[in-house]
């Protein structure tokens, strides 16, 4: 008998397979491979509400799929689709067209609404989420720029120009309908400690590359083209508004009108930019933004729905411990009065020890509720332990034992 199990140990493994937290691991891409941008959802500071990417008639695939989820997404219940943003590792793209769409007035009204309540786009690469470079200048030292980093990108901004007239002022929208990518990549050859000879016998090479930041810079541009509109064009379709190497002619911005519609030209970049930043390290320009979907307002009432909590559950600790005081004192004083060996009628909580082993009404139903709740409690603490670990996103989790655990991780592979 023990001879056969340990036969049936032997085979079960040679079947094991390698096991990692995704978005843990380094991914690494060989030059001219093809990676996959993701788009996510829509969130805004200005609104609870988070939408699917997809709620918007931005350009589609002929087939949206749902692309695996890391641990981080899953938690967070972001779902990931296929996008027809197209990239290849080092190879730059200008201009390329995603699609051109006609707009019903109603969906220009959908594009404004979403603008004037500050939605931004979120996608991931490489599960890394994009992020908006936003630069400021210091007034007594201007050859001086403070960075800052945004998730995501808006969908659309007010446009400075306003339109007045003798009754009310007329605000005007623009949708942000080219994306500049730039991708960060680093050569794992110039990672630290990394092993030759371990690289090798995983089939990676020296010369692969690390995808270590992805950003992206919005544009509203009011594309312009010679003769009519052939769909068979993309991604390559002739603009006379693009110029080549990421320069445009003189151009209007993409306005959102919402009284008569309007087609829209979707277009995109992808700059690829070598960077000294290791893998270990490139989440932490995201440990240092703000997370604008964890609002101030929501913070407050957290806090104060605790202390409420804590003080109603008071209240109701000293209304019980009143009562048993009550009840015990009572009980004591009529064992006083009486003999030790018959004791009068029980009274009070004393009445319950009868009830304590009997068993309740529909009691397969409260065993199932039980082991639900149980259930539901273990998760939620193996969830917190997940993310004070790092292995859920690090822009929603503790910047120091993120850092820490990823830096930890990439040095044990």
């Amino acid at each position: 008998m023990k001879l056969r199990v340990l036969l049936l140990l032997c085979f079960l493994v040679s079947v094991v397979q390698p096991f990692y937290l995704p978005g843990v691991s380094p991914r690494t891409f060989k030059d001219g491979e093809q990676v996959n941008i993701k788009v996510q959802t829509l969130f805004s500071s200005e609104s609870q509400l988070q939408f699917d990417y997809y709620q918007l008639p931005f350009c589609k695939p002929k087939k949206i799929v749902d692309l695996p989820e890391n641990l981080g997404e899953a938690v967070a219940g972001e779902k990931a689709h296929n996008s027809m943003f197209k990239a290849k590792m080092k190879v730059n793209e200008y201009c390329r067209t995603a699609c051109r769409k006609e707009y019903t007035p109603a969906q220009m009204e959908e594009f404004q609404d979403f603008s004037i309540l500050d939605y931004r786009v979120n996608m991931r690469l490489d599960n890394l989420p994009v992020a908006e470079i936003a630069k400021f200048y210091y007034e007594d030292r201007p050859e001086e720029t403070l960075e800052t980093y945004n998730l995501g990108y808006p969908v659309g901004s007010k446009l400075h120009e306003e339109v007045h007239t003798d009754e009310a002022v007329t605000e005007h929208y623009v949708l942000n309908n080219h994306l500049r990518f730039k991708i960060l990549y680093h050569s794992i050859s110039k990672e630290k400690g990394f092993n030759k000879a371990a690289l090798d016998s995983k089939g990676v090479s020296v010369d692969d590359n690390l995808i270590v930041g992805f950003h992206v810079h919005p544009y509203s541009i009011s594309h312009t083209y010679q003769g009519d509109w052939k769909e068979s064009c993309a991604p390559n379709c002739p603009l006379t508004t693009c110029l080549g190497e990421g320069m445009f002619a003189e151009h209007a911005p993409q306005k959102i009108e919402p009284s008569k519609g309007g087609s829209v030209i979707w277009t995109y970049d992808i700059v690829w930019e070598e960077s000294e930043v290791m893998w270990a390290s490139r989440w932490d320009v995201y440990l240092r933004m703000t997370d604008d979907r964890i609002h101030w307002w929501a913070r407050f009432s957290i806090i104060n729905s605790f202390v409420i909590l804590l003080f109603l559950a008071g209240i109701v600790g000293m209304i019980f411990s009143r009562v048993l005081r009550n009840d015990l004192s009572r009980y004591n004083d009529e064992l006083e009065g009486t003999d030790s060996t018959a004791l009068r009628e029980e009274s009070g909580w004393k009445l319950l020890h009868g009830d304590i082993f009997r068993a309740p009404p529909n009691s397969t139903l409260l065993s199932v509720y039980v082991a639900t709740g149980v259930q539901l409690l273990i998760m939620a603490f193996i969830t917190l332990v997940l993310a004070a670990l790092g292995f859920l996103s690090p822009a929603h989790s503790a910047a120091s034992s993120s850092s820490s655990s990823y830096r930890q991780i990439h040095n044990a592979l």
